[in-house]
């Protein structure tokens, strides 16, 4: 039986403070395009995914806090009830960080299958708590939204972490 081939070990430079609020800044305005109908439900919750993504690469750059700030920045988006998502941040951070060494020794294709129970407890979590609030509840469709967001985790690194083409450039910060 043949192996998968080997991703190349290379040296990853530490990423940048303007590079991860950047990618958050990204997030951000994606959930504030104007979405409707069922693309409205299947839109993929990319503010979580960073989460995510950073807590597991850059653990010393996130927080608890960090978590919870940007759960109340993606309450503000969706105009719902302050601190629902804020909630669902803070567990996927929790998970993320408690199981951070466990995703690193994935492949890439791998790590999306073990971060989607993460991305998924956001989800619950969130719909829990509109269900205790007596909120409305999104349809069937919306339960599709954390698969959707876990297959980009496939290019989320490819996209992060390219690195300046010439070694000798200066890192800016």
């Amino acid at each position: 039986m043949a192996l998968p081939p080997r991703e190349p070990q290379v040296l990853k430079r530490p990423a940048t403070l303007r590079r991860v609020a950047g990618s958050f800044l990204v997030a951000f305005l994606f959930m504030l395009l104007p979405w409707s109908g069922p693309w409205l439900l299947l839109r993929p919750d990319l503010m979580v995914l960073l989460l995510v993504y950073w807590t597991i690469r850059e653990p010393m750059l996130m927080g608890g806090w960090v978590a919870f700030c940007l759960g109340i920045l993606a309450d503000a988006a969706d105009s719902s009830t302050l601190g629902i998502h804020a909630l669902g941040y803070s567990l996927s951070y929790f998970l993320a960080n408690h199981f951070r060494p466990r995703t690193l020794s994935f492949y890439t294709a791998n790590q999306a299958l073990h971060v989607l129970p993460f991305i998924f407890a956001s989800q619950l979590t969130t719909t829990l708590t509109s269900l205790i609030l007596k909120l409305p509840l999104p349809g069937w469709l919306w339960w599709l939204q954390s698969p959707f967001t876990a297959l980009f985790w496939l290019v989320l690194p490819a996209l992060l972490e390219r690195q300046s083409s010439h070694p000798d450039s200066p890192r800016v910060s």
